[in-house]
């Protein structure tokens, strides 16, 4: 996990367990909607309406067969 230098974003590598548990844990006391973003722009997702890990999973993998044609 890393904060960049303007502390506007926070970098958590991977997708297991626990990256998007470490995401989802951010997202709940935060105040604001927080965008979550592969490295891949394959998925973006607003995770403050997403409360577990197997529903980011499953709106992770909605949003990347999306975008594949």
């Amino acid at each position: 996990m890393g904060l960049s230098s303007d502390r506007e974003t926070i970098s958590i590598s991977g997708l297991g367990d626990a990256s998007l548990k470490i995401a989802l844990s951010i997202q709940k006391p935060y105040p604001q909607p927080i965008i979550a973003v592969d490295s891949d722009y394959s998925f973006e997702l607003v995770l403050d309406k997403i409360n577990s890990l197997e529903k980011l999973r499953q709106k992770i993998l909605e949003s990347s067969y999306q975008t594949v044609n």
